[in-house]
């Protein structure tokens, strides 16, 4: 009888500590923290509003043995109903091999909303199956390079890449049950715009499935606008110049492409705008020239942001031809003049769709 008494005293207790855990999880329904991630490097959270509210804060603390290591608040005011997605990044914190504890607390007009941890070992002995030889990102894309830890264990890894603007994530992608058999490079292309001269952070999670341990890296960048000249597909004759440029960055290119003449010290320059590209975009930029003196001309082709910022250079050389000087007007008019004008300009019409 005894035993059965202390056994159900023991069940009560159990149910109370339950539900004392469950109310300091959460205060309110309207908010529920659906996702945590953290180690040594940074805190991810999914936050789930089921109603707007006002006045919304989210507090980051990493522990080791309850003594707080680091603490990070920020402020995200008002927020609308769904999920949001919070990054932080511890700064440089001496950490021993030991266990660590981190707590993500929501709080709304200073009440606790919702609170949940998340536990992580500092250089823990496990390791996945796989490698992250390299994760790196700019303006056009995030590259990762991973190879498994063992040809006779190959590892299946679940990917997450996220990039940031701040402290709002812009773009996510997600590659589920990726199998990583022999060592393999993964390019992820960013399907979104990039502002010029803003800083970006890309991070990686890459979550493994036997053992269960999830890895994580960083890579930072400073967007810009990013064009290249296609060297093979560039024209020079007497006529004109043809040239092609590809965009390699998200920064929207809104420039010109310039063409200087260089004859005995003195230069002609000509320039068109482009048409305004983004990575993969390329254009066509036909430019031509009429009544120039023959001779050994250099030729300097440059890519110019609007701030005159040098994006890419090619350089040639041509030889044009001396102009054909006619003496008389009798030699004007003669037969064949009329054939000759008009082959010049099927030449510089041909020069201009060349590239169509």
């Amino acid at each position: 009888m005894l035993r059965n008494r202390v056994i159900a005293i023991l069940s009560i207790m159990l149910m109370l500590s339950i539900s004392s855990l469950a109310g300091a999880s959460s205060t309110t329904g309207a908010v529920d923290i659906v996702d945590v991630f953290s180690d040594e490097k940074l805190c991810d959270t999914t936050i789930r509003f089921d109603e707007p509210v006002e006045n919304a804060k989210v507090v980051f603390e990493m522990r080791h043995h309850g003594e707080l290591v680091d603490s990070i608040t920020l402020d995200i005011g008002s927020v609308p109903a769904g999920e949001v997605t919070k990054i932080v990044f511890w700064g440089e914190n001496e950490l021993e091999y030991n266990y660590y504890n981190t707590t993500v607390s929501v709080y709304v007009s200073n009440e606790l909303a919702a609170s949940a941890s998340y536990p992580f070992t500092y250089n823990t002995i496990a390791l996945p199956r796989f490698r992250v030889m390299d994760f790196s990102a700019d303006s056009s894309k995030a590259l990762i390079v991973m190879s498994p830890a063992s040809i006779y264990k190959p590892g299946v890894a679940d990917i997450v890449v996220k990039l940031l603007k701040g402290d709002e994530v812009v773009y996510t992608e997600t590659m589920d049950n990726v199998a990583i058999l022999q060592s393999k490079e993964i390019q992820i292309n960013w399907p979104v715009l990039l502002e010029s001269k803003s800083h970006y952070t890309a991070t990686l999670l890459a979550y493994s499935h036997d053992p269960r341990i999830t890895v994580s890296h960083l890579s930072d960048f400073t967007a810009s606008e990013d064009v290249d000249i296609i060297d093979d597909d560039v024209d020079v004759d007497e006529f004109g110049a043809s040239i092609d440029i590809i965009g390699r960055s998200q920064v929207p290119f809104t420039g010109t492409v310039l063409v200087e003449l260089e004859k005995d010290g003195e230069k002609i320059v000509f320039e068109e705008e482009s048409d305004v590209l983004i990575n993969n975009k390329d254009d066509t930029i036909g430019i031509v020239w009429n009544d120039l003196p023959g001779g050994e001309y250099d030729v300097n082709i440059y890519v110019l942001t609007p701030e005159r910022t040098v994006l890419d250079t090619y350089e040639t050389i041509i030889r044009l031809p001396e102009p054909i000087i006619l003496g008389t007007e009798a030699e004007t008019n003669a037969p064949g003049f009329g054939c000759v004008s008009g082959l010049a300009v099927l030449a510089i019409a041909g020069l201009l769709i060349r590239r169509l």
